[in-house]
């Protein structure tokens, strides 16, 4: 199945992971949505630059920049939208509210007849994925079995991908108002599919309703008797519903504080990686790179090199453990950056981009490959696990803050950067960052894999 010890059995006590993995896969459904809008970026930007393109809209290079960076500030919002009332309406509620900024950025895009109504769009799906992420994150993780909860995350990252893939493969054949409508649908089931599961046991037990918890219990470990996982359970959040002064007091401990520290200098290398950055310019990227091939072809398979990596991360992130699949992940990633950055520096040396097709294409699905392993799916597994219980809604809203900035400042600088840099020093900088990951994880990050929330928050704290 999908760890070391078959999901079904732990510790010699027969588990039923079935509903689990239906909350999953209708959250999913969102996170799709969230990658249709990222996947969106990389065909209509092309398009909508291009001198060739009938389109009746055309943007600058500084329109399209903003169009490409304002998901990213809109992330922000949402991520401080969504703490907010996580704290108070739960991880479910968030996630269906998730909905409507998302859903708005489509009509917005269907009636877009300027730049405006693109920025508007792009705005309000931020604001949705900022909301998204998060929450999903927390609450996959307060549902889940320890032994999958790895891979119920990773699979809806892995699902974000499959979003990603059906933008790039969509966007050259629709026009922008069809891709608007078709993006709705995935949007409207998820609404009605979540609404029918159970908020997670973890918000009724930290808001003293012990009844709910236990039948939310039930309903996702399908068992009569759960007191012994809901005694563990209120041992966890116990103490948690305190207020803000006493939460932030507690967040600034050295030990909270250093975790809080650690996580996000793991998502520096992580948009160092210029992952995010490539799947809006994707399809640029490659049209500079000289191919033979057509480019809306090349970013459609590195979509679903992408989804194909991010399926066996699922399988490995609870076998393999964070770790590994976080070091190899940035060696596989650095290695990638390097050979396309050799690529650009040939062309500057008049070599025929004919014969160096090969090369690009190659880095660029290596590099998808790599970052789909690790440096993608496992910092939201992390986030899910490396906080108690009392600051988990302050913590994710700090990370998911410094997230969004990190995004919107790399998506924003990367075309400044290449107009004073060049592709060779851009890319080359970027995979040197993201080698010095190895060392990173290898010392600070700890290993997570297989163990309950509470035993994870004793290890951290020893």
């Amino acid at each position: 199945m999908f760890c070391a010890k078959n999901p079904e059995m732990i510790d010699g006590r027969k588990i039923t992971i079935w509903p689990q993995w239906l909350a999953a896969l209708a959250i999913s459904l969102e996170a799709i949505v969230s990658g249709l809008a990222t996947g969106w970026a990389s065909p209509y930007l092309a398009q909508l630059t291009s001198a060739e393109a009938d389109i009746p809209l055309k943007l600058t290079d500084t329109e399209a920049s903003w169009v490409a960076s304002l998901l990213n500030l809109g992330r922000l919002i949402g991520a401080l939208l969504g703490a907010l009332c996580q704290e108070y309406v739960g991880r479910k509620r968030v996630l269906l509210l998730s909905g409507l900024p998302l859903a708005s950025s489509w009509v917005f895009n269907i009636c877009a007849t300027s730049v405006t109504w693109l920025y508007l769009s792009r705005f309000c799906s931020g604001i949705g994925s900022g909301m998204l992420w998060p929450a999903m994150s927390l609450y996959l993780g307060e549902v889940a079995d320890p032994a999958i909860r790895g891979s119920l995350i990773s699979m809806n990252v892995n699902a974000a991908s499959v979003g990603g893939f059906l933008g790039n493969a969509m966007g050259p054949y629709l026009s922008m108002e069809m891709f608007g409508y078709v993006s709705l649908v995935p949007n409207i089931l998820f609404v009605v599919l979540f609404s029918l599961i159970p908020e997670s046991p973890y918000h009724y037990a930290l808001h003293g309703d012990i009844d709910e918890a236990e039948a939310s219990l039930k309903w996702f470990r399908r068992e009569a008797d759960v007191k012994a996982e809901l005694r563990q359970l209120q041992d966890f959040v116990d103490g948690a519903n305190t207020d803000i002064l006493t939460k932030l007091k507690d967040f600034l401990l050295p030990g909270n504080l250093k975790n809080a520290l650690i996580m996000f200098g793991l998502n520096v290398f992580v948009y160092a990686s210029a992952y995010n950055t490539m799947s809006s310019y994707a399809e640029i990227v490659v049209f500079n790179s000289g191919v033979s091939v057509t480019p809306s072809i090349v970013v459609m398979a590195l979509g679903f090199s992408t989804i194909v990596a991010g399926s066996t991360a699922v399988l490995l992130v609870d076998t393999l453990g964070r770790k590994n699949l976080l070091i190899v992940s940035s060696v596989g990633a650095a290695v990638s950056l390097a050979a396309l950055g050799l690529h650009f520096h040939l062309l500057s040396l008049n070599f025929d981009p004919e014969r160096l097709t090969w090369l690009p294409i190659t880095s660029l699905l290596t590099f998808n490959i790599f970052v789909s392993y690790g440096l993608i799916p496992v910092p939201g597994t992390l986030l899910s696990e490396m906080f108690p219980a009392n600051l988990k809604n302050l913590a994710s809203l700090c990370i998911a803050s410094g997230n969004a900035m990190l995004s919107f400042v790399f998506a924003k600088s990367f075309q400044p950067f290449i107009a004073a840099a060049g592709e060779t020093i851009v890319f080359g900088s970027y995979g040197l960052v993201v080698l010095t990951a190895v060392p990173y994880v290898w010392y600070l990050i700890p290993e997570t894999k297989g163990k309950s929330l509470l035993e994870i928050q004793r290890s951290v704290k020893q």
